[in-house]
Formats: C-alpha cells, sequence, structure tokens
C-alpha cells in the first residue's frame, strides 16, 4: 500500500477537518452555515460523489477548470504515461518537447495572427505577462479595464478588479488602472485620446457578472487602441476553448484580433495548473530584440510536463467532442428552459451570458407580498442574498451546484461541462423549478439561509432604521 493511498483512506470521508484547522478556517465556517460542507470522495464528468454515493450535478465545474469534466480518462491516461517515463522536465536550458507540440496546436486553434505562446500556471499570471508585455512595448503606465471585470488575485490583477470588495485594503494598487464602464463606446474613446493607455483589458463576457461585451463595441476597441497606440489584451480565461460557442475563441466570435489572448482553467483538463498568453510575432520582436531581454518572462514551473500533457490530451478531448458545436447546442437548451421557467417567476430578473457562461439575476416580487418582504429585509446584510438562498436550496435539497458569480450580485451562475447530458439539463431545470416554486409557496428565502443569515439582516436593518448599538428581543 502506498503511503499516498494510505492517508487517503484515512482522511478522504472527512476531507475538511484538516482544512479547517491548516488552511482556511473561516471559509470552511461559511461552508457549515450554508450547510454545503459535504464530504465529496469521487468526481467523474460532470458529477460529485459524496462518500454514500449520493452523486451531486456539478455546475460549478471547479470555477471552469474541468470544462471537459472531471478526471477525463484521456487526460488520466496522458499524465500516467508522462509520469511512467523517465522524460527530462524542467531542464531550464533546454526546450520542452510537449510545450513546443502544445504552443503549436494552441496557435493553429487562434488562427492568423498569433505566433508565439508564452507559459504560465494561471489566468493571473497570464495577465501578469500581459501587463508586463504592455507597459514594455508602448512605456506606458495606464490600462483601462472594466467595470465588473476579473482578472485574478496577484497584484497587478488585482489592480484590474471591477469590484471594490476584491481589492478593498491594496492600495496602493497598480497605477495607474482606470474602470471604465462596459460597452460604453464615448467613455473608452475619451480614455484613450488621452495617449497615455499602455492596454485595454476585457472579458468577452466577464466572469463574474456575465456582461456579454457587444460586438461593434470591441471591432471599435480594436480601431482605437490601434490608432492611439494602445494594446487590445483579450482575457480569455474562462471564455476560451469553445465555451462561447460556434468558435474557438471569443474573439474570434467578435470578429477581432486583440494583441494578446490569455489562456487557462480549461487547458488544465481539471488536472494540472497551466496558462498561456498569446502574443503575435511583432510584439514578440518588440519584447525580445535585445539578446539581453531573452529573461524578461521566465516562469519556473510554467512548461513541466504534466501540464503541457494534459493541455494536449484537453485540446483532444475538445476537438474529438466538436466542442464549439456542442457548447452552442448546450446552452440554447438551458437559455430555453430558463427563459420558460422567468415566464412563471417575476423574481427572475433577466437570464444573462453567453454559451456555456450562463446566471439568472433575481429582483423583488411583485406577485408574493410575504416573498418581497423578505426578500427586502435580507438585503439589509448582503444584496446578493436572494441568489444565495438559491444556491443553497438547489445543493441542500436537488445536490445541484451553482456558484454565486460575485460580491453582492443577487444572481446564480452556472458553467456546466461541455460533456452535460440531457439528463443533466433536465435535472438542473427541474431543481431550480422547483427552488422557485418553494420560494413562492414556502419559507422563501430565509429558510434555506438558516437563523444566523435571518438574525443578521435583523441587526443590520435594526441599525440602519434605529442607529447602531441598538437591542431586540432574541430571535
Amino acid at each position: 500500500m502506498s503511503f499516498i493511498k494510505s492517508l487517503l483512506d484515512e482522511h478522504l470521508t472527512s476531507s475538511d477537518h484538516l482544512s479547517k484547522k491548516h488552511i482556511h478556517p473561516r471559509l470552511s465556517k461559511l461552508f457549515d452555515l450554508a450547510g454545503l460542507n459535504v464530504a465529496f470522495t469521487r468526481g467523474a464528468g460532470s458529477y460529485l460523489y459524496d462518500k454514500d454515493g449520493n452523486d451531486y450535478l456539478d455546475l460549478l465545474s471547479g470555477g471552469g477548470v474541468h470544462y471537459i469534466g472531471r478526471n477525463h480518462p484521456e487526460v488520466n491516461a496522458a499524465l500516467a504515461e508522462v509520469a511512467s517515463r523517465e522524460l527530462p522536465n524542467l531542464c531550464v536550458v533546454n526546450a520542452s518537447v510537449l510545450g513546443g507540440i502544445l504552443a503549436g496546436q494552441l496557435l493553429e486553434l487562434a488562427g492568423p495572427g498569433f505566433t508565439k505562446v508564452q507559459y504560465s500556471n494561471s489566468g493571473a499570471e497570464a495577465n501578469e505577462v500581459a501587463i508586463r508585455f504592455a507597459r514594455f512595448c508602448t512605456r506606458k503606465r495606464r490600462f483601462l479595464h472594466m467595470q465588473g471585470a476579473f482578472h485574478g488575485r496577484t497584484y497587478g490583477a488585482i489592480s484590474l478588479c471591477g469590484f471594490h470588495q476584491m481589492n478593498e485594503g491594496m492600495d496602493p494598487k497598480l497605477p495607474t488602472c482606470t474602470m471604465i464602464t462596459p460597452n460604453d463606446l464615448r467613455e473608452l474613446r475619451s480614455e484613450l485620446e488621452k495617449g497615455d493607455v499602455a492596454g485595454v483589458f476585457y472579458e468577452y463576457c466577464q466572469g463574474m457578472t456575465l456582461t456579454v461585451m457587444d460586438k461593434e463595441y470591441l471591432r471599435e476597441m480594436r480601431r482605437l487602441c490601434t490608432e492611439y497606440g494602445a494594446l487590445m489584451i483579450g482575457d480569455e480565461v474562462q471564455t476560451g476553448f469553445g465555451r462561447m460557442g460556434q468558435h474557438w475563441f471569443a474573439f474570434q466570435k467578435a470578429g477581432v484580433l486583440p494583441d494578446m489572448v490569455t489562456l487557462s482553467k480549461t487547458l488544465s483538463g481539471g488536472a494540472v495548473p497551466i496558462a498561456a498568453t498569446l502574443v503575435g510575432e511583432q510584439l514578440y520582436d518588440r519584447v525580445f530584440s535585445d539578446f539581453k531581454s531573452g529573461p524578461i518572462y521566465f516562469s519556473t514551473f510554467a512548461e513541466n510536463n504534466l501540464a503541457m500533457a494534459a493541455g494536449l490530451a484537453t485540446l483532444k478531448v475538445l476537438r474529438d467532442v466538436d466542442a464549439r458545436k456542442t457548447a452552442h447546442d448546450l446552452s440554447q437548451k438551458l437559455v430555453r428552459g430558463l427563459t420558460e421557467i422567468q415566464a412563471r417567476y417575476d423574481v427572475i430578473e433577466r437570464i444573462a451570458g453567453e454559451g456555456l457562461m450562463l446566471g439568472v439575476y433575481f429582483r423583488a416580487s411583485e406577485s408574493r407580498t410575504i416573498l418581497k418582504l423578505q426578500q427586502k429585509l435580507l438585503a439589509n446584510a448582503d444584496p446578493g442574498v436572494f441568489g444565495a438562498s438559491v444556491n443553497v436550496e438547489m445543493m441542500a435539497k436537488h445536490r445541484v451546484i451553482t456558484q454565486i458569480p460575485g460580491p453582492e450580485l443577487n444572481a446564480v451562475k452556472i458553467l456546466p461541462s461541455v460533456n452535460l447530458d440531457d439528463r443533466g439539463v433536465s435535472r438542473f431545470l427541474e431543481a431550480f423549478e422547483a427552488t422557485m416554486a418553494k420560494m413562492y409557496k414556502g419559507g422563501g428565502p430565509a429558510l434555506p439561509l438558516g437563523k444566523a443569515a435571518v438574525k443578521d439582516a435583523f441587526r443590520q436593518a435594526r441599525e440602519k432604521l434605529l442607529g447602531p448599538g441598538t437591542t431586540a428581543k432574541k430571535l
């Protein structure tokens, strides 16, 4: 028996007890309060399984890394093959064979305009590479980013975050980063006309808000960036590899060619961290024109054999299942089902997103007075509390895992795997409709969230009305 097997056998069925002690006890406590503290013992395809064999439909997909499903046989086989051979790895003084093969395949998918790949380990790192290259090439300091954007949690990436809640206490952030309104051409033009912008970061479909950039907006962004000497940088960490449907990358769907594109998540096969920044020949030459600038970017683990093997296996699977078409067809089924449910429940404001990045935004009900009162009361604790209650109910009662997309956003988000079948689509839609029905006929959003959340909402409402420090009867 291997020591890893022994450790797994000892701890797997209570997977969070050591995490609570050594890693992130506050996060674990949050999961406990919400009833989300399930010990998963197995994952396969679009499903997770607990120690009792119960299946959970996973529409969070590890935040998008499991786009081809969990533990895909092609990925596992590729990793086993690489691990079983005494391959040279992380040599520094020599190129990676698998890295070169994977780069060629990535560039083939991206099409004309991109000729070089710079590897890293996460989406945030890929965006940091883009930040450095943009500054080096333009010799300008300022970056534009969108309200509602998210580009990672490293220093530069978090400076480009479009939520103040995400970068609170991080001042002074990277100077200078200017937040602009998505799809507002006048504002974009006004900032670029100042001539001091190194680059404009955008997500075709924002990972947090699910706001989709208008195609004409992106095309004009391309023209303006060229005119004013700024680089256009497409963050496709979540949108890439067919998730938007019809094309391999969202920039192709929009009909634009950014100066750089950043990739990660899906490329890992859900197994090994990997990221890539795609650049064109002219930009590469500008960065590395002098031999002394060769080490301007290097990452110790970025081109490791396991990551490259996972990436190659993932691309094979995506081509085999025709991910572009499959994602498009799945998206149509999901949107059609959600739209039908929306017509029956006025608490649903809109269906957001595109492809297999979808969300449902909520509003106060006008047809159910008690539900409306609960929503308004609980919103004192957090504007996104109704969405949070839907998220909790979906998992606790229906074993369907969804996501709260961002701070104070009253919504739920799904990032389905491309191998989600019709049974999984039906299960999600049935669970979502049952949750909406319960909100209308049952205890509303207070019940799933539990007593602690309700008490906190009452406290915050009381303080708004009477001032801080007031007391109330025990609930």
